[in-house]
């Protein structure tokens, strides 16, 4: 586990900023590492979430999303840390994560519409469709 934060802690001192902008106009790709320990089931993971945004129109209210969560560590995996370290079984068959897919369309400053779902790449399935509509205030 110490190695794990370590190793976190490391990606977040060497890099000012995972989000790139593109070469392509409307076109970002913004990747979240995030180190979760959850504390009453003393388990501990590494998840990295690359998602690429591209906007029709620069700086218009529609967003389309492709990402993924890929599960780098994960205490509870194995018996030693290297059983823990689980990022290059995602492409195992049977491992492979889930591909998300998301729309948002801003009607306001402080509202979207969103549109969301998955395709499982094991079983070549689509997931629930969710629509719906955000506030933030």
């Amino acid at each position: 586990m110490k190695l794990a934060f370590a190793f976190a802690a490391a990606m977040a001192a060497t890099t000012s900023a995972f989000a790139a902008d593109l070469p392509v106009p409307g076109l970002a790709l913004d990747t979240e590492i995030k180190l979760n320990h959850a504390v009453d089931a003393e388990a501990t993971t590494l998840t990295f979430n690359p998602e690429l945004a591209w906007q029709p129109i620069v700086d218009g209210p529609a967003t389309l999303t492709v990402g993924t969560t890929i599960t780098a560590y994960d205490s509870t995996a194995g018996a030693t840390f290297g059983d823990d370290v689980i990022l290059f079984d995602a492409w195992e068959k049977g491992s492979r994560p889930a591909i998300e897919l998301g729309a948002t369309y801003l009607i306001h400053n402080n509202a979207e519409l969103f549109a969301e779902t998955t395709w499982d790449v094991n079983d070549n399935e689509r997931g629930e469709i969710n629509l719906g509509v955000s506030f933030n205030f």
